[in-house]
């Protein structure tokens, strides 16, 4: 497989769908915290609330991982 060039993810960046994804993830990761500040993931059961907090927190972690992506990043995961 082809790496990316670094020309080509700054293109990538600033294509008009990816600004759109970007956004998408940026509110989507900011309901998440709204939820969790309130409360949302609070059980009675705390190996629930555990459970529930591990997951919405890889789900905030993965967003994030997406919107700071860098080209450094994509060199290291290629084994430069």
């Amino acid at each position: 497989m082809r790496s990316v060039t670094e020309e080509e993810f700054k293109e990538w960046l600033l294509h008009p769908a990816t600004k759109e994804v970007m956004a998408l993830l940026e509110h989507k990761r900011e309901e998440l915290r709204r939820m969790w500040e309130g409360g949302s993931f609070t059980d009675y059961a705390t190996d629930t609330t555990a459970l529930v907090n591990v997951g919405n927190l890889g789900t905030c972690k993965g967003y994030a991982f997406v919107m700071e992506l860098t080209y450094e990043d994509l060199e290291i995961e290629d084994g430069k």
